[in-house]
């Protein structure tokens, strides 16, 4: 630093006046950072008004999933879906970037509970609704999937207090590096039994207990995307047994700045003193592996982070909302019981979920102190969240794009209730559908068709449990 001072000194500058030595600096090369800087931001502007007008012109299309009441699929036919829907992946390219604005789209898989009535949604772009419903019915023939109204559409962020609505929102992230995986179905199964604890049957049973008035959303983003992270986790796992890591090859302009110092050192060594090369040849001693010294969750951990990368992984975001018209919020019921439900998932020494608190909807105790304030935050959060929810953004929020979750991760928080889950309240088909045998006379079906109806409602009238009233599902 003082070099520099003193250079500017002899080039006849004042450095005590700030504003002589940044027209210095401009006017003898710093102007090009500025152009740079310049460049790229409108480079980003471009990008951002061609992925906007793309944007505007996706369809949306949210599909009510019902399957058997007797579900016997395991939770590897979930992580099938989820395999299959990778195949949306694409990567664009210049035209794409440039002038086209494609990103890659996203799934929101959800699970409602609308008044204790429950149901499973997924919302897709309308250009991938045929490879959702293959993906489903590949896996569940006997599912029923409708094409419905988004749900969210009557509760607007900036609207919903005047109709009075309260609700308690959070985006939830990883508490630890997302290359460690959480507690994943396998765990969940008793060794000795073979029973399989299904963890979303907390979530099922208090969305179930939602009264007059309550909803709950939960929803998961997902987007497929490229293995990149798989190099992180490898990288990980290397650092925590102590393996060298493998280093990208240096550019010219690296080689170019470091050719100095490596020809320096190599003038240096014409003048060690014979003989002393064995000795630092002796003093070098091969790092022993740190895999020595791991206990044993370390070691599990470090099997789950090398475990999480041999299949495929997607960007994901999770939020949860729990809102009610004309009651105060239950929040030992609706917040504190599904927090509880997630911590279901965490893995000591690896992984879990926790609430991100820029988006949970809360004001620190020193903006409680003045009443006022500490609403206005609250209420804005509440706003964010709520718009981020109802757009299902993959960026919006905490966490930019979001966290990795592979498919055995993603089929573990996201399944349809296995045969030993007792959830009355949701939504499923009530028998095995089938069509006609070919050659049948006009008349007899439209007879066969008419007795269809009878038996659906009469069906209807046995329920116990329906739906509350002007439901979109």
């Amino acid at each position: 630093m003082d070099f520099l001072f003193s250079f500017l000194n002899q080039a006849g500058l004042d450095t005590s006046s700030p504003l002589s030595v940044l027209w210095f600096v401009f006017k003898y090369g710093g102007f090009v950072f500025i152009l740079w800087a310049i460049f790229f931001g409108l480079r980003q502007i471009w990008i951002n008004s061609r992925q906007g007008k793309h944007a505007a012109k996706q369809e949306w299309v949210y599909l009510a999933i019902d399957v058997p009441k007797n579900n016997e699929q395991s939770f590897k036919a979930v992580e099938q879906i989820f395999t299959h829907l990778a195949g949306a992946a694409r990567g664009g390219d210049f035209m794409d970037k440039y002038w086209t604005g494609y990103f890659q789209p996203t799934f929101s898989f959800e699970l409602v509970s609308i008044e204790g009535y429950i149901q499973y949604i997924i919302r897709s772009p309308k250009l991938f609704q045929d490879l959702v419903e293959a993906a489903i019915y590949a896996q569940y023939p006997e599912a029923q999937i409708t094409e419905i109204e988004d749900y969210t559409q009557g509760i607007d962020p900036e609207t919903f207090k005047e109709k009075g609505y309260d609700l308690w929102a959070s985006q939830f992230g990883l508490v630890n590096d997302e290359a460690y995986p959480i507690k994943t179905y396998p765990l969940f199964e008793h060794q000795m039994s073979q029973l399989t604890v299904d963890p979303l049957a907390a979530i099922l049973e208090i969305f179930s207990r939602m009264g007059k008035g309550e909803q709950a959303w939960y929803q998961i983003i997902v987007k497929p995307g490229n293995d990149d992270w798989k190099k992180k986790s490898d990288e990980k796992v290397k650092d925590l047994i102590g393996a060298p890591i493998d280093k990208p090859k240096p550019g010219i302009v690296d080689r170019a700045l470091d050719a100095p110092s490596k020809w320096a050192g190599q003038m240096g060594d014409l003048f060690i003193p014979v003989g002393s090369s064995d000795e630092k040849k002796d003093d070098k001693m091969d790092v022993p592996s740190k895999m020595l010294y791991l206990s044993p969750g370390e070691r599990i951990a470090v099997e789950g982070v090398d475990r999480k990368a041999d299949k495929v992984g997607f960007k994901c975001k999770i939020r949860y909302i729990y809102l009610s018209k004309d009651t105060k919020l239950a929040k030992t019921k609706g917040v504190s019981g599904f927090i509880g439900a997630l911590r279901q998932y965490s893995l000591l020494n690896s992984n879990g979920f926790k609430p991100i608190g820029v988006t949970k909807t809360g004001a620190d105790w020193w903006q409680n102190l003045y009443k006022k304030y500490g609403e206005r935050v609250v209420a804005k959060i509440q706003k964010k969240t709520l718009a981020n929810f109802k757009n299902r953004s993959s960026w919006a929020g905490a966490d930019n794009d979001g966290f990795i979750l592979n498919t055995e991760e993603l089929a573990s928080l996201y399944h349809f209730p296995l045969i030993n889950v007792v959830a009355p309240t949701v939504k499923t088909t009530d028998a095995k559908r089938g069509e006609a045998p070919m050659g049948l006379p006009i008349d007899f079906e439209e007879e066969n068709s008419v007795q269809e109806d009878k038996n659906t409602e009469i069906n209807n009238n046995q329920k116990t449990i329906a739906p509350p009233d002007n439901l979109p599902i």
